[in-house]
């Protein structure tokens, strides 16, 4: 939700603007309070995870600061917390400042020395309050180590849609925290300074509505008055302001494009209605074809070049701000073509718009023999990412780069995963889908797809790394549109190359991924190292300091490679977010039956688990973990799966280790071969 109040509302001049950061709610004393109409809070730990990697990227990149967004509030006359010198009420953002409190709690529990693990309380309170929730007080109360009426068992706490969200999202922080301080590479400095940076330079804007404001005229207002501009609204004005001609299949193309949480098939019969669909095929969506994809027929289009240059001419920013109609989303806009299928989502994109159009950039610069972009792959900084070319860009150079932005969404939606939920799953799974064209409907329509060694891999790409940048994918897409083929086999195959070369860059650190990932596509000089450094890696004592992503990777290496393939719990086997490293030989075990550190921290004593996979096996022996492996409905981890066949009835002891390690890291190595 985002507030943009109509030019003749008086009120707009009294909404006050402020930048906040945890450090001003510390000093000022600054509390929030969430409504009873507000939604639960819903991000949990996919979402806590991919912000607190994205804040420590920009922490180690050293940038200035790092905003998170907008909020909007109204000031409390009647203050929850007796000791806030101002309370407000958060009509929008409640997602973004609990999570910001969850994240304080989680260093004020691992007790980090750093002014953050203050923020989430004041005096005696939460500093962010739930209105009427007992059961979400309760719980943040106890946390926090407050006096508290009403705490909910365990049990409740992952039932109730109020709190089983909050629980995982601590649950990642806390996870978060610990690999920090395991990191051989990291440890308690760089946690206590980032601590400090999230502290200080983590900012949002709080707009501030006067007391008193009719709440509900405000969101008819806020749904009907107009539309907060996107930063990809603000570079689409940019971009077509450059075009003298064909403003308007330009601007369809956008439309087309910008809907990611739908098929691009879809999106194109929405927005191109006047095309003859009985004759289209997949494949002649791999490029735009103005001749094909029409947004009105001839005849509409003459008469409106008959009355001049102003109706195709780009228009400036404010221009498209005072017309309200420019800036509909695709999926809002109606056609005489639509019907209740049109509206429906299908799909739910693994990156957002900004940072797709930073790709599909990327991809454009290495098509034009150009240098990367400079500012780091994010999208938050999209008009950075665009800047130089926005002022210098000419208009064949835009059309080209549009060009490239309709190829780049074609190969998205025919090769990158998406989330999509099937009717016999509880989730959105990660999954690829077919397009076939039914003639019957004339039309292309899509079929969802089983799991397979692409859907996998992605997932492990996706899953790891910086997962606010995604770079395999400049890799992956730009490939295929110079490519465009339809064999699975080939594109596979490539999708493993660029996985190697890219895993392989990691112990390189004059090699970025950034640049990895545009090297593999300009075939610039220099390498990406070889698997002899990844066996080297993978034999340290390293602990719960090694990678996530070479857990991930074995996992996926496993699963390609498994024989028995109709058994029902691997059926059933996803690769999926996993962030908390076990070890299988406990660390602390019945009778103090201690390994050696050389065998206990090794990778071949170690599996990646999810938090909740890993508090269920605790410290137990490793007896008691096998019996509790072999009671799930579906495999924890492959790795894990290996270890427990290895072992049987026997003890798990050292010789057991050495040759699980060497049995996995060999699998690894010829995987590169």
């Amino acid at each position: 939700m985002s507030l943009a109040l109509s030019n003749n509302t008086s009120s707009v001049s009294q909404v006050e603007t402020k930048v906040q950061t945890p450090q001003d709610l510390l000093i000022n004393k600054i509390a929030f309070e969430i409504p009873s109409y507000q939604r639960p809070y819903v991000w949990g730990g996919e979402g806590v995870l991919k912000l607190l990697q994205d804040i420590e990227q920009a922490f180690i990149a050293k940038e200035h600061q790092y905003y998170i967004g907008t909020v909007l509030s109204s000031k409390l006359s009647k203050k929850a917390n007796k000791d806030a010198s101002v309370s407000f009420e958060l009509i929008d953002g409640q997602q973004r400042m609990t999570t910001l409190m969850l994240i304080a709690i989680a260093f004020k529990k691992a007790n980090v020395d750093c002014e953050l693990s203050n923020v989430a309380i004041l005096a005696h309170f939460p500093r962010v309050t739930f209105s009427i929730r007992e059961m979400v007080q309760g719980l943040l109360c106890s946390w926090t180590d407050l006096e508290f009426t009403h705490k909910p068992s365990d049990e409740d706490i992952h039932k109730n849609e109020y709190t089983k969200h909050l629980a995982e999202a601590l649950n990642t922080a806390t996870s978060f925290i610990k690999e920090i301080r395991k990191d051989s590479k990291k440890g308690e400095a760089h946690l206590v300074n980032f601590a400090k940076y999230f502290y200080q330079q983590v900012r949002w804007v709080n707009n501030i509505i006067p007391a008193g404001t009719d709440l509900n005229k405000l969101f008819a207002t806020m749904n009907t008055s107009g539309v907060q501009l996107e930063q990809s609204d603000i570079l689409k004005s940019k971009l077509l302001g450059k075009l003298s001609k064909n403003r308007h299949e330009y601007d369809g193309l956008w439309q087309v494009c910008e809907n990611l949480n739908n098929y691009f098939e879809r999106n194109v019969r929405r927005v191109f209605t006047a095309s003859n669909w009985k004759k289209i095929q997949d494949i002649d969506l791999a490029s735009f074809d103005k001749t094909k994809f029409k947004l009105i027929d001839t005849n509409m289009l003459q008469d409106l070049s008959d009355k001049g240059s102003e109706s195709v001419r780009g228009l400036t920013l404010e221009e498209i701000i005072s017309d309200e109609s420019l800036l509909e989303k695709p999926e809002s806009k109606q056609s005489s073509s639509s019907s209740a299928e049109d509206d429906e989502v299908f799909c739910r994109s693994i990156i957002g718009f900004p940072l797709f159009l930073i790709h599909a950039f990327r991809i454009y610069r290495a098509q034009a023999g150009n240098e990367d972009i400079e500012s780091r792959v994010n999208g938050e900084r999209l008009n950075q990412a665009f800047e130089k070319f926005v002022l210098k860009a000419s208009e064949l150079e835009v059309i080209k780069f549009l060009d490239c932005l309709w190829q780049v969404r074609y190969q998205f939606d025919k090769w990158v995963v998406k989330w999509v939920e099937k009717a016999e799953e509880s989730t959105a799974v990660l999954r690829l889908s077919n397009v076939n064209f039914s003639k019957t409907q004339s039309r292309l329509n899509r079929v969802p797809t089983e799991i397979t060694e692409l859907s996998q891999l992605q997932s492990v790409r996706y899953f790891t790394g910086e997962r606010s940048a995604q770079y395999w994918l400049t890799s992956f897409l730009g490939w295929l549109v110079k490519n465009n083929t339809e064999d699975k086999n080939i594109v596979l195959a490539k999708l493993e190359d660029i996985d190697n070369k890219m895993s392989l860059a990691l112990f390189h650190t004059e090699l970025s991924q950034k640049q990895a990932s545009f090297n593999y596509l300009t075939k610039t000089d220099g390498s990406f190292g070889s698997s002899n450094e990844m066996n080297d890696y993978l034999k340290q004592i390293n602990g719960t300091g090694f990678e996530h992503y070479w857990f991930q990777k074995l996992e996926y290496v496993l699963w390609k490679n498994e024989q028995n393939r109709a058994d029902e719990k691997f059926k059933k086997y996803r690769i999926s977010s996993k962030n908390s490293v076990e070890h299988v030989h406990p660390q602390h075990e019945e009778y103090d039956k201690r390994l050696e550190d050389n065998y206990l921290n090794a990778f071949g004593n170690l599996v990646l688990l999810s938090p909740g996979e890993n508090s269920s096996y605790s410290n137990q022996t490793v007896g008691k973990k096998q019996e509790d492996f072999k009671a799930k409905p579906v495999y924890d981890s492959l790795k894990l799966k290996q270890i427990f066949e290895l072992k049987q009835n026997d003890g798990w002891d050292k010789d057991k280790i050495k040759q699980h390690q060497k049995e996995m890291v060999d699998l690894l190595t010829k995987h590169y071969y």
